[in-house]
């Protein structure tokens, strides 16, 4: 078994259509500094897509990003349970918070 890390989807996706992964890039950064939103409220909004869609590696990708800069476990636990009845269910928004357990960083 590899301990080599899978790379994120957009890396992944320059390996095979480096414009279309540098046309994301720039659709995200035209998206996140359209609106008066701050960059952490807009990644938390990301995460409860990912809860619902039930995307694990986007998920994880994301809340490493959020911890790196200083949010806390608790901010990201509650923007899991802000989706539970809304548009998660309960195993799933459980699921997520054990992926939030999983991370390391």
């Amino acid at each position: 078994m590899s301990n080599a890390k899978t790379p994120a989807a957009v890396d992944y996706l320059a390996g095979l259509c480096p414009d279309a992964a540098t046309a994301h890039r720039k659709l995200r950064k035209a998206v996140l500094s359209a609106g008066p939103l701050d960059p952490h409220t807009c990644e938390l909004i990301v995460l409860g897509g990912f809860v619902t869609a039930r995307i694990e590696s986007g998920f994880k990708a994301h809340a490493r990003r959020l911890l790196k800069d200083g949010v806390s476990r608790d901010a990201i636990r509650h923007a899991v349970l802000v989706t539970l009845g809304a548009t998660t269910s309960f195993p799933v928004a459980v699921e997520a918070l054990r992926w939030l357990d999983e991370l390391d960083a």
